[in-house]
């Protein structure tokens, strides 16, 4: 690791301590207590050591970089590397407005306005909020405050120490980190009061799966803010075949159909879809069923 990627000890001591922060997290496998021990998390059912590296819990035991997923694929491979982190620092000031003039339309919309959004959704919620594939905790640590604490999960450990470094630059409090799949999240059934997922959803093999996984571990009733990418009237991808293009190769991300994405929530046990479009970017809510 670069010495621009270690954390300083200042950054570690916001991740919480040993108690607090790690107490919380489950064997991604079998879903039972973990046992803090000599600076990593074991497992006794599963007999499976958890590494803890630089105060951020890592659950994904396998080498990414040999993973049958391309996205999980191409973050292993980018993470052996510094290409991840320089992605996370342009990642908000660059990447985000790029991708919400391109495929929203132009200036239809923003980071800041779909953050807005995502927190309206939240907003009347306290306690625990999961961020799946958080990245660099774009959108979580932006809702997180005194009486709620966001738990962002991703697979790249680069994006992950990215977002420590923000919650650090910003002062935000109540955030925490850990390396896992989507599709194996490291938390017990029916902790968290809220979830959101940004970003990500298009990329998961198996879309179904990971919203099943991510409400097993919500509240009944509890709400599920989503922003991901649809078929729209303005963007980029109201464009067939542009949209044909990018479904050509395996995993490379699918777009969504509003119809398509209902159905999925509702088989993952979610319900009152309420979409809202920006061209073809979604910001949507439902609620897990009871």
């Amino acid at each position: 690791m670069s010495s621009d990627q270690q954390l300083t000890e200042t950054e570690r001591s916001r991740i919480g301590s040993p108690a607090e922060t790690y107490g919380i997290y489950a064997c991604p496998t079998c879903k039972q207590e973990l046992e803090l021990r000599d600076g990593a998390l074991r497992c006794r059912v599963c007999a499976v050591t958890y590494p803890i590296l630089d105060g951020i819990p890592d659950f994904i035991v396998e080498d990414l970089a040999e993973n049958s997923n391309r996205t999980l694929r191409e973050i292993g491979r980018m993470d052996l590397s510094v290409r991840l982190d320089f992605v996370a620092r342009i990642y908000e000031s660059c990447v985000y407005p790029l991708v919400c003039n391109l495929l929203g339309g132009w200036r239809s919309t923003s980071l800041k306005k779909m953050a807005h959004d995502i927190s309206d959704i939240v907003r009347s919620v306290d306690g625990l909020v999961l961020d799946a594939a958080c990245g660099p905790v774009t959108y979580g640590r932006r809702i997180a405050s005194e009486s709620r604490t966001v738990y962002g999960i991703d697979a790249s450990m680069s994006l992950l120490r990215r977002g420590v470094r923000y919650v650090e630059r910003d002062h935000v409090p109540n955030v925490r980190f850990a390396r896992a799949k989507v599709e194996a999240l490291p938390f017990r059934t029916g902790l968290f009061d809220a979830a959101i997922c940004a970003g990500s959803l298009n990329h998961f093999s198996d879309t179904v799966l990971a919203l099943r996984e991510i409400g097993r571990t919500m509240k009944a009733s509890a709400p599920l803010a989503v922003m991901c990418f649809v078929v729209g009237t303005k963007g980029l991808f109201k464009y067939r075949r542009i949209r044909d293009q990018v479904g050509k190769e395996r995993d490379a991300g699918r777009i969504f159909e509003l119809p398509e994405l209902d159905r999925y929530l509702a088989e993952a046990g979610f319900q009152d879809f309420r979409p809202h479009k920006y061209g073809c970017l979604l910001v949507s809510s439902s609620t897990r069923k009871k």
